[in-house]
């Protein structure tokens, strides 16, 4: 497969190079690949998390959130990390 480099990204890849960042430009492509397919792996799971959520709800797996509980709770985990640290 051959890469032609965009204009608006070419500096960019000719300043990693000429830095030592990037020996080519197939490997500033093939960089810049991996991290698109990171990416999309990482939506891919939210997605499915998202799913399961809203499987949950149709389902009618759902309860009340007791705000006022969860920050209570949230206070105390956050006294005793405290106290660890000290």
């Amino acid at each position: 497969m051959s890469t032609t480099v965009p204009r608006e990204f070419e500096q960019f890849v000719a300043q990693g190079i000429a830095s030592g960042r990037f020996r080519s430009e197939e490997e500033a492509a093939a960089e810049a690949f991996d991290l698109l397919r990171r990416r999309e792996q990482k939506l891919d799971a939210l997605r499915a998390e998202l799913q399961i959520g809203l499987d949950e709800i149709e389902a009618g797996r759902v309860f009340p959130l007791d705000i006022e509980d969860i920050k209570r709770r949230g206070y105390e985990r956050l006294a005793v990390d405290q106290s660890r640290d000290a």
